[in-house]
């Protein structure tokens, strides 16, 4: 199998043009921080929980393109170039966090901490 032809190393492509790190990315779908660098190291590929959440999580990438590598990497419509311009693109780690920060025993948690830091 060529190395082009795994789904790790289209989420990789995929990290680079959000322009985020492997490890952030890697957070921002629930895994720890080094599980793409070590997969990478292996010669592995994703497994398919985490394929479900880049999916659910990273609304604009194609499915198809994810699993298959065919077709285009993102969905028709998600980015609109001008002149150096580009239209459409987000924020997705904070998109991340603050989904991850919806969760209420999150919250707690952390407010739990920052009280404990200021005491």
């Amino acid at each position: 199998m060529d190395k082009k032809d795994k789904i790790l190393d289209r989420v990789i492509i995929f990290a680079a043009h959000l322009g985020i790190s492997l490890r952030s990315f890697s957070l921002s779908i629930g895994a720890s921080a080094g599980y793409l660098h070590r997969l990478q190291s292996a010669n592995s590929n994703i497994g398919g929980d985490f394929i479900e959440k880049i999916i659910q999580l990273y609304t604009e990438i194609n499915p198809t393109w994810l699993v298959t590598g065919e077709g285009t990497m993102l969905k028709e419509g998600y980015i609109v170039e001008e002149t150096g311009v580009t239209y459409g693109n987000k924020d997705h780690f904070k998109q991340a966090l603050l989904r991850y920060l919806d969760d209420q025993d999150i919250r707690d948690k952390l407010a739990e901490i920052t009280n404990q830091n200021e005491q």
